[in-house]
């Protein structure tokens, strides 16, 4: 949870990097995947608009006058097996969408508001009919497995997460958390002794604890890990704490949580 009012302070370039693709909100609401061939059609209440292949543009022709059940359309499309994805949309739910996002409570904090839009956007029989659909998860993440975990935190505690490749630190990130939401963000350089953090073992943890305690409010979760396990634990579906406990059993990560 993300404080409308969040402050980022020494975030060096390289976390910066390395983190920014998490930073596009419409990657946790789209059913579209990158790369992907996929086919839109865009009609109005039944009254077809437009139809747009990824590949070749728009089409002409498919032998579709209107889009009268939605559902049955984007079975047959798909069934050709010519597209990876087929998207039914219809023009007035995307402009109903747009209107009540605009209307959401400036006060929600940031992922609060893009849950809202997911919801808006796919909780509408009919409106928006995708196949296959959006998997309800990015990668095996939910907001309710988050919210869980968030849940757990004592009104004040910092977190942290390093990420080395070799002996680089790709990764180094420090959240406050207050009165259940992040309010601030900073990197490893914001530590009184970074350098006493260069690597992923039980001594480079301990340092990290010791000066999140001396530096920010009382630390209850640090992980450190490989770059090859942070994309591993990220990206896989299921199982994710599984894949840190195999990674700690070849020293590849290493956490402490005090919740």
């Amino acid at each position: 949870m993300i404080d409308p009012h969040w402050s980022v302070v020494d975030l060096d370039p390289r976390t910066w990097r390395n983190i920014g693709r998490f930073f596009d909100p419409g990657q946790y609401i789209r059913a579209a995947q990158p790369g992907e061939h996929a086919l839109y059609v865009l009609h109005d209440s039944g009254r077809l608009l437009r139809i747009v292949d990824t590949e070749q543009g728009v089409l002409n022709n498919l032998a579709i006058s209107s889009v009268a059940d939605p559902e049955k359309l984007a079975q047959q499309l798909y069934e050709q097996d010519r597209w990876q994805r087929v998207h039914i949309i219809n023009k007035r739910h995307l402009a109903g969408v747009a209107r009540q996002a605009q209307q959401f409570n400036g006060s929600l904090h940031l992922d609060a508001y893009y849950r809202q839009i997911y919801h808006l956007l796919w909780g509408q029989e009919h409106a928006y009919v995708c196949l296959p659909p959006h998997p309800g998860h990015w990668h095996g993440w939910t907001y309710q497995n988050i919210q869980d975990f968030t849940n757990q935190l004592p009104p004040a505690a910092s977190m942290a997460i390093g990420v080395f490749a070799d002996d680089t630190l790709e990764i180094g990130l420090i959240l406050e958390w207050h009165q259940g939401q992040i309010s601030r963000i900073t990197t490893f350089e914001a530590l009184p002794e970074p350098t006493l953090v260069t690597e992923v073992s039980p001594e480079a943890l301990a340092h990290l604890w010791r000066q999140l305690e001396a530096q920010f409010a009382s630390p209850a979760a640090v992980l450190l890990c490989t770059w090859e396990t942070f994309n591993h634990w990220v990206e896989t579906v299921t199982d994710k704490h599984g894949i840190l406990q195999e990674a700690r059993d070849c020293g590849q990560a290493f956490w402490r949580l005090e919740l």
